[in-house]
């Protein structure tokens, strides 16, 4: 069976006063009031003079508005022209790329089947894996630098219009 608990004697606490001491307010005060006697009787600041801005007339922002709606249609025009030709560009020589390595691909198989000695089989057809793949990777760095090529010719006539001291 369990025991039933037996209550604590209570311990003798020290009696804690209330009332805050003197000398560590006193203390905590000093350096603010140090800071107060030194900080002076600040002034206002002056404000600055505003500058008078002639407004412009509708006539001289609209023709602005209207020279820079312009340029930026000309390089959207642009941009769209050189995009389309390198799209045109790339997409020829994905077009090419394919067709090349399925002809190798066909051709490395018809080595393959063909009736040849063993070594001589494996000899060929591990050399035309090899050209195969060199020939892939060489088409494929192009087409990836074309793509390269091609997105950067795209922006340049927006970059430009944007950078024109006009804007």
């Amino acid at each position: 069976m369990a025991e039933a608990k037996k209550p604590r004697a209570k311990r003798a606490t020290k009696a804690t006063s209330l009332e805050p001491r003197a000398d560590l307010i006193e203390l905590a005060a000093a350096p603010a009031a140090a800071v107060l006697e030194a900080v002076p009787a600040a002034k206002p600041a002056r404000q600055a003079k505003a500058v008078e801005v002639k407004p412009a007339s509708a006539e001289a922002l609209f023709s602005s508005a209207q020279k820079q709606s312009d340029a930026f249609r000309q390089a959207v025009g642009e941009a769209v022209t050189v995009s389309a030709k390198g799209a045109l560009e790339v997409n020829g020589k994905i077009i090419d790329a394919l067709t090349i390595q399925s002809s190798t691909a066909l051709d490395l198989w018809r080595s393959a089947i063909s009736p040849a000695p063993l070594p001589e089989a494996l000899k060929a057809h591990s050399q035309a894996t090899r050209l195969a793949y060199e020939a892939a990777s060489a088409q494929w760095k192009d087409i990836a630098e074309s793509t390269a090529l091609w997105f950067t010719k795209s922006l340049e006539p927006l970059h430009s219009a944007f950078q024109r001291p006009g804007r």
